[in-house]
C-alpha cells in the first residue's frame, strides 16, 4: 500500500519533488498547499493554504509531509513552517531520488530531500530538512547541519562541515576539511579554502565576506 503524502509549497522546487515522488512510485500524493492556488502541478491538485493541514491529518492519521519550499538566501521560512506543521504530527520522510547515489554508512536526517544526480559519499552526515539539489556532491566523512541547501552542482569536500541554515550556492565548493558556520551563504561559483566562522554572505575565489546593502 502506498503511503499518503502532502506537498508543502507550490513553486518550482515543489514541482521537482513531485517528479521525484512519482518516480519512486511509493507515495499517494494527496495534493499541495500554498498561499495561492497554482492550478494542477504535474497533475497534483491544490488543497488550500497550510490551514487545511489540520483537516488532512485528522482524516489521515499517519500522513507524510514534505516541505517543498526552496531558498536562494538565508531565511528561517522553512524552519518556521516545520515548527508549525510538526505540531500537527505529520511524518517527514527522507525523500531520495532513484537517480541519486547514496553510499554506505551515510546518515540523513528526517525531512531531507536528495534530488536527481546527487552523490552522497560514504560516512557523510546530513542533518534534518536539508535540500541536496541536482548534481550536488557531498563527500566522505563530511558533516552538515539542519536546514542546509546544497544548490545544484555544489560540492562539500571530504571531511568538511557546514552549519545549520546555511546555503551553498550553484556550483559553489567547500574544499576538504574546511568548516563553514551557521547562517552563511556561499555564493554561486565561490570556493571556500579557509574556515568561515562568522555568519553572512561570502562570494569569490577564494570566498570573502561581502556587505549586502
Amino acid at each position: 500500500m502506498e503511503d499518503k503524502i502532502v506537498i508543502i509549497g507550490g513553486g518550482g522546487h515543489a514541482k521537482v519533488i513531485i517528479n521525484v515522488l512519482k518516480k519512486l512510485n511509493s507515495y499517494n500524493i494527496l495534493g499541495y498547499t500554498d498561499l495561492k492556488e497554482k492550478g494542477l502541478i504535474l497533475g497534483i491538485k491544490y488543497l488550500g493554504t497550510d490551514e487545511v493541514l489540520k483537516k488532512v491529518i485528522k482524516a489521515e492519521k499517519s500522513c507524510n509531509a514534505v516541505i517543498a519550499i526552496g531558498n536562494i538566501k538565508i531565511s528561517e521560512v522553512r524552519q518556521k513552517i516545520y515548527e508549525k506543521i510538526n505540531k500537527l504530527h505529520f511524518i517527514f520522510p527522507v525523500i531520495i531520488s532513484p537517480n541519486a547515489i547514496v553510499n554506505e554508512n551515510v546518515e540523513i536526517g528526517e525531512g531531507s530531500v536528495v534530488l536527481d544526480g546527487a552523490i552522497i559519499n560514504t560516512s557523510a552526515q546530513i542533518g534534518k530538512f536539508a535540500i541536496v539539489n541536482t548534481n550536488a556532491v557531498i563527500e566522505h566523512d563530511s558533516h552538515s547541519g539542519d536546514f542546509i541547501h546544497f544548490a545544484a552542482g555544489s560540492i562539500l569536500g571530504g571531511g568538511a562541515t557546514i552549519g545549520d541554515n546555511s546555503l551553498l550556492g550553484v556550483g559553489a565548493k567547500i574544499i576538504q576539511y574546511k568548516n563553514v558556520g551557521e547562517n552563511c551563504l556561499i555564493g554561486a561559483g565561490s570556493v571556500v579554502i579557509k574556515d568561515i566562522k562568522l555568519e553572512g554572505t561570502y562570494f569569490g575565489v577564494p570566498a570573502r565576506k561581502i556587505s549586502i546593502s
